[in-house]
C-alpha cells in the first residue's frame, strides 16, 4: 500500500492524524472552490449545454480507479442490444490527438486517443462510436451529429459544462469513500452528500452494498498472449510478474490470485502510467508478465512472447439496466427543452448576422 493509500484508506492512527492536520486547510480550499464552481453552473453564470439526445454520466467522486471503464463497456453493449445507437465521449487522458473531436477506431494509436478509449472501442467494436475530446460538450455534439441517439460520458461527474439526464456513480465496494475527506487530505473530489443526488450507485467488488445500490462483479477472462497467439495461456500455479497502471493495482493483483496465478513480483506504473519497455522486457525474461487490458494497449507493439493480459467483463443485474433505460426514456422533456434553446439561439445568431 502506497503512502497516499495509507493516508486515504488506511486505519486511523496517531501518525495518520498528524499527516491529516496540515492537509486539512488545503481540503477546505478545494471544497470551497468546488462549491463555488457548482453554484456558478447551477445559476447559469457558467454555461452548460448538451446535444438533443439523452446524456448519461458514468463517474465517481473519488480519485483513482473504481471500475468505470468495464461498466461503460457493459452499458454501451446493453444500449445497443435495446435498439439504441450509443456513443461514448471521453477526455482521452494523456492522449494527444491531431485534432478534436477525435473518433477512435480499433487500430487507433493510444498515444493519440488515450488507453481507456481505445480499450473501450475494442470491447464494443461496431456496437458504439467512441470519441475523445477535452471539450466533452463539443465531443457529445459531434457524436449526436454522427447519428448517436444516446451519449455516455466516461468519468464526467464533475464536468458540469455537459448537461446530463442520468448520473451513475461508481464506488469501490471495499474502499468506499476512504477517510471521507476531500482532496488532498482524502480521496474525495466532492463530498459524500453527492451520492444522494445521482440516479444510480454501482458498487464494484465484493464489499458492502448500501441500500438502493447495485452490485457489479468483474469476471476475469483467462490470460491471453499479447502477441496474439491463440490458445497460449497460463496454467494455474504459474509464477508471474503482475503489471498494473491503474488506480487500484491491489484489486488486479487479487484478481490474478483468484485465477490461481502465483504473483511473485509486481510492476506499478501509477494510474494511466507506463513502465519503461526495457524494464518490462527484462522482467519478462525472468517470469511471465501479466497486465490489465488497459495497460496492454500501450505495449501492443512490443515483441516478445512472455507478455500476457487479463480482460474483465462487468456483470450487473437487470434492475440496474432498467433504472438507466427508464431515465433515458424520461429524458424527453429535458431533451425537448435543449432543442428549443438551440432553436432560439440559432434564430438570435441569424438575426445578428442580418443586422451586420
Amino acid at each position: 500500500m502506497s503512502a497516499v493509500d495509507r493516508l486515504w484508506y488506511g486505519r486511523k492512527t496517531l501518525a495518520g492524524c498528524a499527516l491529516h492536520l496540515p492537509l486539512l486547510p488545503l481540503s477546505w480550499i478545494f471544497g470551497a472552490v468546488s462549491a463555488a464552481r457548482r453554484t456558478l453552473y447551477a445559476g447559469g453564470r457558467l454555461k452548460s449545454d448538451a446535444p438533443e439526445v439523452p446524456v448519461v454520466i458514468v463517474g465517481g467522486i473519488t480519485a483513482g480507479g473504481s471500475g468505470k471503464t468495464p461498466l461503460c463497456a457493459a452499458l454501451l453493449k446493453k444500449l445497443s442490444e435495446k435498439g439504441f445507437h450509443p456513443g461514448l465521449i471521453s477526455r482521452g487522458y494523456r492522449g494527444k490527438a491531431p485534432s478534436y473531436p477525435f473518433i477512435v477506431h480499433e487500430n487507433s494509436d493510444p498515444a493519440e486517443c488515450g488507453d481507456e478509449p481505445l480499450l473501450l472501442k475494442r470491447k464494443v467494436g461496431e456496437l458504439a462510436l467512441v470519441a475523445v475530446d477535452p471539450d466533452r460538450v463539443r465531443g457529445a455534439f459531434a457524436l449526436a451529429e454522427l447519428g448517436c441517439d444516446v451519449v455516455v460520458c466516461d468519468d464526467g461527474m464533475q464536468h458540469y459544462a455537459l448537461r446530463r439526464d442520468c448520473e451513475i456513480l461508481v464506488v469501490d465496494a471495499v474502499r468506499q469513500y476512504g477517510n471521507g475527506h476531500l482532496l488532498p487530505c482524502g480521496p474525495l473530489r466532492e463530498g459524500i452528500w453527492r451520492a444522494g443526488t445521482v440516479d444510480a450507485i454501482v458498487y464494484n467488488g465484493a464489499g458492502a452494498v448500501r441500500v438502493g445500490g447495485y452490485s457489479m462483479t468483474l469476471v476475469p477472462r483467462a490470460p491471453e498472449a499479447l502477441d496474439g497467439e491463440k490458445g497460449r495461456t497460463l496454467q494455474r500455479g504459474t509464477a508471474v510478474c503482475a503489471l498494473a497502471g491503474i488506480g487500484n493495482p491491489g484489486r488486479f493483483f487479487a484478481t490474478l490470485r483468484d485465477l490461481g496465478l502465483n504473483v511473485q513480483k509486481t510492476l506499478r506504473a501509477g494510474d494511466h502510467g507506463r513502465v519503461d519497455e526495457r524494464r518490462l522486457l527484462k522482467a519478462a525474461e525472468e517470469l511471465p508478465v501479466v497486465m490489465t487490458c488497459k495497460d496492454a494497449v500501450k505495449y501492443q507493439d512490443l515483441k516478445g512472447g512472455n507478455l500476457f493480459c487479463v480482460d474483465v467483463d462487468a456483470r450487473l443485474n437487470d434492475n440496474f439496466y432498467n433504472t438507466v433505460l427508464a431515465r433515458i426514456r424520461d429524458a424527453k422533456s429535458s431533451v425537448s427543452k435543449r432543442a428549443e434553446e438551440h432553436r432560439r439561439k440559432r434564430a438570435q445568431n441569424s438575426a445578428e448576422v442580418k443586422r451586420k
